[in-house]
């Protein structure tokens, strides 16, 4: 199993439940940093939430871990399905479905320079060349919890008539490798968007492959959910 094997609805409702609050999922994406304080959930809330999880995936989490942002607490439990082969390093699959026609999934998810407004993690995207369906282009991200920045440059492929795309990091930094592949079907309920990635953190990056995969596990659940809202309500306001 490489898919993270909980959704963001069901942790949502893990969190309501134990913590006595009504948030929606947008509490939770809106800012990848937002604690569990900002969200009015109490240190007895969170070790509910936490005890939940571990019942539900026959995981155990330290206290330090349970009391993280909610961001924190999803990526400390990947990496413990990391550590138990349940999930497998250097690979993760994540999938929504979006209530949406595919040709209008396609179209928003495709348009680089607007992704600093779809993804909550990019502060900025700046395309570098286009060649056909070829584009390449810088990202940078908004600053971490330690007030530092990130940017790469990155190439993506996109062909509609499969409805895939192929990317991958031309500027590596700390990744051995990065490629990325996107997919999107028609399913019930609208369009399947599909993203698997396949990397390997360098022997001197200041990861390694286990806490990337689980990060990159958490943060997909957040950021698939986010686009999925984004993209549900720009289609309502054109219906």
């Amino acid at each position: 199993m490489s898919q993270f094997p909980l959704t963001l609805d069901e942790f949502r409702d893990m969190v309501n439940r134990c913590a006595g609050v009504r948030l929606a999922n947008e509490d939770f994406t809106r800012d990848p940093g937002v604690s569990f304080a900002d969200l009015d959930v109490d240190s007895l809330g969170v070790l509910g939430v936490a005890t939940e999880l571990e019942l539900k995936l026959d995981i155990s989490l330290d206290e330090a871990e349970a009391n993280q942002t909610p961001q924190e607490l999803l990526r400390a439990v990947a990496l413990r399905l990391v550590g138990a082969g349940r999930i497998k390093p250097g690979h993760t699959e994540a999938s929504i479905v979006i209530d949406a026609p595919r040709a209008e999934v396609w179209r928003l998810t495709n348009d680089v320079p607007a992704w600093p407004q779809l993804f909550s993690e990019y502060s900025a995207a700046t395309v570098l060349e286009r060649a056909g369906d070829t584009v390449r282009f810088r990202l940078t991200t908004r600053p971490d919890a330690n007030g530092d920045e990130w940017s790469w440059v990155s190439e993506r492929t996109t062909d509609q008539d499969t409805y895939t795309v192929e990317a991958r990091r031309v500027e590596t930094g700390a990744f051995q490798h990065m490629r990325i592949h996107w997919s999107y079907h028609v399913v019930e309920g609208g369009t399947e968007m599909r993203w698997v990635q396949d990397f390997e953190m360098r022997p001197d990056a200041p990861v390694n492959t286990e806490w990337m995969t689980a990060h990159i596990c958490a943060n997909s659940l957040l950021q698939q959910s986010r686009i999925q809202g984004l993209i549900e309500e720009a289609v309502a306001l054109t219906a």
